[in-house]
């Protein structure tokens, strides 16, 4: 008989806590005091204003732009390789500077490892496998923007002069800049680069 009234005095102190509680304060709910933001397109992270150097925008190519390039395909050819990369969407920007066109191109993977794997594919292209030169190196990290990229150093045939070049990923993205006319673009790159995640 002791027991049971052990136990029910056991049970009525714990059910006592239980009530004893205090009553934690309503959380009021948040209610959106504006619009939320609009998706940013992949053709919007296309620089367009305050251009470095001489720089100057001459065409936006995108899926829905009109005419026989498909950037898609185009794209795919730049990141085509042994890594998958899955279905991407793409965008590029042509650029006119002092006499030559550069190109950048921003590439939508499905996830931050296609994205990463598009990448290396672009680096293993076979018209990088030799260095521009037996003094330089084909490729250099480069930090801008708060993470690495990857330089990419090229020499057009008949000439000394080294082109520079830029290609990484962040998230699902792969942003490619590629060399330009001039061996004196490489700063221009750069901030061109720089440009396509602001």
């Amino acid at each position: 008989m002791k027991r049971i009234e052990m136990i029910l005095i056991i049970l009525l102190v714990v059910a006592a806590c239980g009530c004893i509680v205090p009553e934690e304060p309503a959380v009021p709910t948040p209610t959106p005091t504006g619009t939320p933001a609009v998706p940013q397109s992949l053709a919007d992270m296309i620089p367009r204003d305050n251009l470095p150097g001489a720089f100057k925008l001459i065409a936006v190519i995108d899926k829905d732009t009109p005419g026989t390039l498909n950037i898609t395909e185009e794209a795919m050819s730049l990141i085509s390789g042994n890594l998958s990369t899955g279905e991407i969407q793409a965008v590029r920007g042509i650029y006119s500077f002092e006499g030559g066109n550069i190109y950048a191109t921003v590439i939508k993977c499905t996830d931050s490892v296609n994205a990463a794997n598009a990448v290396e594919n672009y680096k293993n292209q076979p018209t990088f496998e030799m260095p521009p030169s037996k003094t330089v190196n084909r490729f250099g990290n480069v930090h801008f923007n708060g993470h690495e990229a990857t330089e990419i150093r090229m020499r057009p045939l008949g000439t000394d002069d080294i082109r520079y070049g830029y290609v990484w990923s962040n998230g699902d993205l792969v942003f490619i800049v590629e060399p330009g006319p001039k061996a004196d673009d490489k700063q221009a790159n750069m901030k061109l680069a720089m440009m396509l995640e602001q």
